[in-house]
């Protein structure tokens, strides 16, 4: 008997030009864009995760105008990804932004500390201890990567999914 397929929302969040359109292309399967084009508003994608899992990925634009927007575009998402650019200044800002979220979201957060191939760039490790939450390392203009980014968000899904210790059913 054939198991049904599921869809994820995976939620991409994170300020302008850290690399969300680029990590939507590349996990799709397309050359990633070196060039900048500002998201407007919301783009929207999908990529098969694994044989019955599809995830719906929605690149939300970071630009000050959209931000009220977050909350909404966030409802009902199973995985909200954090992106930054691994910059010291974007990793405290994005800092900033998490707390806001964490407060107002109720969904399991993570973070992809891209851009690890440019000069200056923090360690995704030393991103994970000042964003608190686990942090993957990317260079999204790799295509090599859209194997490693399936195998984590899969992981990551699956402890969206996990009941808290402590959750007893009613009882």
């Amino acid at each position: 008997m054939a198991q049904a397929k599921v869809a994820a929302k995976i939620a991409f969040v994170g300020f302008p030009r850290v690399g969300k359109s680029t990590l939507l292309k590349m996990v799709q399967g397309y050359k990633p864009p070196l060039d900048y084009k500002p998201t407007i508003g919301l783009d929207i994608g999908s990529t098969r995760l694994c044989e019955n899992v599809n995830g719906v990925i929605w690149d939300i634009g970071g630009q000050k105008n959209f931000q009220p927007l977050w909350d909404s575009f966030l409802k009902g998402a199973n995985l909200i990804v954090t992106v930054t650019d691994s910059t010291p200044k974007n990793v405290l800002q994005t800092k900033q932004m998490l707390n806001i979220l964490a407060r107002k979201q109720n969904t399991r957060i993570i973070a992809i500390a891209n851009k690890q191939d440019m000069d200056g760039h923090m360690s995704a490790e030393r991103v994970e201890n000042i964003l608190q939450v686990p942090t993957y390392p990317m260079v999204a203009i790799e295509e090599k990567n859209k194997d490693n980014f399936h195998l984590f968000i899969i992981e990551e899904l699956i402890k969206a999914t996990e009941p808290e210790e402590g959750d007893n059913d009613g009882n």
